[in-house]
Order: C-alpha cells, then structure tokens, then sequence
C-alpha cells in the first residue's frame, strides 16, 4: 500500500512542478501580449517612432527650451536626430519675453539642441508674429533664421521678405531678400492720417 500512496505522491509533485514550470516560463503574461500589440500598432518596421514625446533643457544662463511632439521618428542613420510632427516649442529668456515655435515638422538633434522646423512655421513674440515654411535654430551659433515666404506681422505693420535671422542674444534682428534685385515689402497697418 505504501509503494501505491508514494507512487501517487511522486505523480502529484510531478503534475505540480509541470503547472509551475509551464506557467513560469511558458505563458504570458496579459501584460506582455498588450505591450507588444501596442508596440506593433504605432512602430512600422524599421522605424523607431515615439508618441507625445518632450524634451527640456536650460542653459547656463538660465534661458530654457522645450519642444513638444506628438509624434516623432528616431533616425536610423544618426540616432541623435529626431524628426517630429506637430511640433510646439517654447525659448523662455531671462528678462524677456518667451518665443513660441509651432510647424507641422521639425528635425531636431539631441545632442546640441538644434532645431529645424519646416511646414508651416509660425513664430509668436511679444506682440510679433512670423510665418514661414522654414525656421533653423541653431544654439551653438545663438541664432535663428527665418527662410522661404517669410511673412511678419506686428500691430502697425507686416512685411514680406525672403529671410530674417534673429541673434538670439541680443535680439538684433535682420530683414532681408535674397536677391538684390528684390525689395522687402512693408505695409502699414494703421491708418492714422500720418502714414
């Protein structure tokens, strides 16, 4: 009798350490199998895409920059290199006023910070506003420069140019066409009897 209980007590353990092993090493988890379908329905092969991603940084002066994206795609070549889409970013000066960045696009690199914005740039400064289709900041030369349909506009008046770059530092801004054939054109807005 007691070489049948220790037969049956050898087949229960065995049954046990089997569920155990299969459980442990075999099945997953619910957890695993939602992260890798979400990861299979926003990456496509080849492509390291993030969502609603956010990058800040300050320097030492205390001047920061944020960049936010819905979507962005890590370059395969250069993986310091982010293109992103539906792009908002934000320079926040000390004793000055803040810069508002929006484009469609932008190619941002990680490592020094500079940004290419392209599609449908739109700048809002103070009471400035700028619209392009492309704006290349660049923090390591201190400037950013405003190019292709570069259209301002203020409270008193807008103009239409084929570039502006703007020192980052000391806020110098220039205005100017490509061509010298070509001429910047500025109207005025308010019509006050004097213009």
């Amino acid at each position: 009798m007691t070489k049948v209980y220790t037969q049956w007590f050898l087949i229960l353990i065995f049954f046990i350490v089997s569920f155990f092993l299969f459980f442990k090493y075999f099945k997953k988890t619910s957890l695993e199998k939602n992260t890798k379908s979400n990861i299979n329905q926003t990456t496509n092969p080849g492509e390291s895409l993030i969502e609603d991603l956010k990058y800040i940084s300050t320097d030492k002066d205390g001047n920061e920059y944020k960049i936010e994206a819905k979507k962005g795609n890590i370059d395969k070549n250069n993986p310091d290199v982010i293109f992103l889409i539906n792009v908002e970013a934000i320079i926040i000066l000390q004793n000055s006023d803040s810069i508002s960045i929006k484009s469609n696009n932008a190619k941002y690199n990680t490592k020094n910070f500079d940004t290419l914005f392209n599609n449908s740039v739109y700048v809002n400064y103070g009471e400035h506003i700028l619209k392009s289709e492309f704006l290349d900041l660049s923090f390591e030369k201190n400037l950013v420069s405003i190019y292709d349909n570069v259209r301002y506009l203020s409270g008193i008046s807008s103009l239409r140019a084929d570039k502006a770059e703007i020192d980052i530092l000391n806020k110098k801004t220039k205005i100017f066409m490509e061509s010298a054939n070509k001429k910047v054109q500025i109207n005025n807005l308010i019509k006050n009897g004097n213009n």
